[in-house]
C-alpha cells in the first residue's frame, strides 16, 4: 500500500499566520512584557484556586480513568497527567471561576488556553523567557481573528475563547518547539478542525470545560503536526471554511487582519482586562458603577429601583437574574451590582456560598431592572460611545446615576501591582512570599518548571 503524500498547502490565510508564528521577532518592549508577566501571574493564581472547585475536580476524576502515567504537573494538586491532559486540566482549573483574563477583539479568555498549552509542552530545560515569543504568537493569532470574524461570530454563539483559543494555543504550542512554516500551518488547520464551543453552554461545567478543550487541542495539533500529520490551509478562509461557516466573515475582513500582523504586537495594542471579581466581564462595568456610589448610600435599603443599562450583545451573555448557583451568579449582572452597593466587593468566598440567597442581596436583586439597547458601535467591546449605565432610585424619588467605559483591570483603568499581588496570593494559598516574588519574575527563570515546582504542590 502507497502511503498518502502530504497535501500541498496553497491558500494563503494560514500559511500567512504561520508565518508569522515561525519567523517574526516578537520582542516586547517593556510594557508589554510587564502586561505578559502580570497576566501569567494572574492565570497561575487562577489556576491554584480554580484546582479546588467541583468542575476541576470531576474534571481530574475523569482524566485520571481515561489515562494512566505522565509526567507533567496538574497544578494545585499532586496529579501528573500526560501532556494533553495536562493541558485540559490547568485550562479548566483556570477558568472554573472566570477570574482569569481576557481581551476585546476575540472577545476570548487568551492565558488560560495558552499557558497551560505551554506549560504541558515544556522540558525540564525551558526557561522562562522561552515562553515569551510563544505566548506572543498564539496572542496574536487569537487578537487578529477577532478582528477577522467578530461579533459576528461570537454574536452567533460561538464561545471564541475554545475556538479561537485553539488556534492560538496551536500557534504558541508550534512556536515553543520549533517547527517549520509548514508544520504551522498544518498544526493551525487541525486546531480549526478542533475549534467548538458554545455560549449557551455558560452557567455551566462546559464553560471551562470548552476552554480546556481548546489548550488539549493546541498541544495535540502542534505535537501530531510536528509528527508529519496535515490539513488544508484553506480550511479558514475556503466558503465552507471554518470562518465562513461560523460567521460568514468578508475574506476582506482577514486579508486587512493578516496586514496587521505584528504592526505592533496584538498585545501592545490591547493588552489584556484583567479582573478584580470572580465574574464574567462583562458584569464589571456595572461593577464599577456600583462601586463609585455605594459610599453615597446610608444604607441598601434606602434603594427603591435599580436600572441597569448596557449593550444587548453583552447582555445576551449574562441571562441569569435571578441565579440560582454559582455557575449562574458569575453571569448575573443584578447580583453582581448588589453585591458592589451592599458589600462593595465581590470575593471567591462570596460566590462559594449562595450570597445570592441573602436577605440583604436578594431583596436588592428584586429590584433591579435590566435594560439591554443596541450599541452605536457593536463592533467595539467598550466604546465611549455605549457606556453602561447604573441608576437607582431612592426612597423620596431621588437619583443616583453614573456609567462606565473601561472597568477596574481594563488596560484604561488597570489594577495597582498591589492589588494584583493580593489577588494572587489569596488565590494561591499559603506560599512563601520569596517564592511570590520569584513568580512574579518568572520571565527570568532558568527553568519555568522548577519554579513552580518550587510551590510545593507535588511530591
Amino acid at each position: 500500500m502507497t502511503e498518502a503524500r502530504p497535501i500541498a498547502l496553497t491558500a494563503p490565510a494560514l500559511e500567512r499566520l504561520a508565518a508569522f508564528v515561525t519567523t517574526a521577532p516578537l520582542e516586547p518592549d517593556a510594557a508589554t512584557l510587564r502586561t505578559l508577566r502580570d497576566g501569567v501571574v494572574d492565570c497561575l493564581g487562577c489556576i491554584f484556586v480554580g484546582s479546588g472547585t467541583s468542575v476541576a475536580q470531576n474534571a481530574q476524576a475523569g482524566v485520571k480513568a481515561l489515562a494512566s502515567g505522565g509526567r507533567w504537573p496538574v497544578y494545585g494538586t499532586d496529579l501528573q497527567v500526560g501532556r494533553p491532559q495536562a493541558a485540559l486540566l490547568n485550562a479548566v482549573a483556570g477558568h472554573a471561576l472566570d477570574f482569569d483574563d481576557w481581551e476585546a477583539p476575540g472577545n476570548t479568555h487568551p492565558t488560560v488556553v495558552i499557558l497551560p498549552a505551554l506549560l504541558a509542552s515544556v522540558e525540564g530545560t525551558t526557561s522562562g523567557a522561552d515562553l515569551i515569543a510563544p505566548y506572543l504568537a498564539g496572542f496574536e493569532v487569537i487578537a487578529r481573528l477577532g478582528e477577522a470574524m467578530n461579533f459576528e461570530h461570537y454574536d452567533g454563539g460561538w464561545h471564541t475563547t475554545a475556538t479561537l483559543g485553539a488556534l492560538g494555543a496551536a500557534a504558541a504550542v508550534a512556536r515553543l518547539l520549533g517547527l517549520d512554516t509548514l508544520q504551522t500551518a498544518h498544526a493551525l488547520s487541525l486546531a480549526a478542525s478542533r475549534a467548538a464551543g458554545y455560549t449557551c453552554q455558560f452557567g455551566s461545567n462546559a464553560k471551562p470545560l470548552q476552554a480546556g478543550f481548546a489548550a488539549q487541542a493546541g498541544v495535540e495539533c502542534a505535537f501530531l503536526a510536528q509528527a508529519g500529520v496535515t490539513g488544508q490551509a484553506h480550511v479558514l478562509d475556503h466558503p465552507k471554511g471554518m470562518a465562513a461557516l461560523t460567521g460568514g466573515t468578508d475574506p476582506a475582513r482577514i486579508e486587512a487582519a493578516l496586514e496587521r500582523l505584528g504592526t505592533p504586537l496584538a498585545l501592545t495594542e490591547y493588552g489584556l482586562i484583567l479582573k478584580p471579581w470572580p465574574s464574567c466581564g462583562y458584569t464589571h462595568r456595572i461593577m464599577t458603577c456600583a462601586l463609585e456610589l455605594a459610599p453615597g448610600l446610608d444604607s441598601p435599603n434606602q434603594i427603591e429601583r435599580i436600572d441597569l443599562n448596557l449593550p444587548d450583545f453583552h447582555y445576551a451573555i449574562l441571562p441569569f437574574d435571578t441565579p440560582s448557583y454559582r455557575s449562574e451568579a458569575l453571569f448575573s449582572l443584578p447580583f453582581v451590582c448588589a453585591m458592589g452597593l451592599a458589600r462593595q466587593d465581590l470575593t471567591l468566598a462570596d460566590v462559594a456560598r449562595p450570597t445570592w440567597d441573602d436577605p440583604d442581596i436578594a431583596a436588592l436583586i428584586a429590584k433591579t431592572s435590566v435594560h439591554p439597547f443596541r450599541p452605536k458601535r457593536p463592533d467595539q467591546n467598550y466604546a465611549p460611545e455605549d457606556p453602561d449605565r447604573l441608576e437607582i432610585t431612592l426612597t423620596g424619588g431621588r437619583k443616583l446615576t453614573t456609567s462606565c467605559t473601561y472597568p477596574i483591570g481594563a488596560p484604561q483603568h488597570p489594577m495597582t501591582e498591589a492589588q494584583l499581588r493580593a489577588k494572587f496570593t489569596v488565590n494561591a494559598g499559603p506560599v512563601s512570599q520569596d517564592w511570590v516574588d520569584a513568580l512574579v519574575d518568572w520571565p527570568r527563570a532558568p527553568s519555568i518548571l522548577s519554579l513552580l515546582d518550587a510551590k510545593g504542590d507535588r511530591p
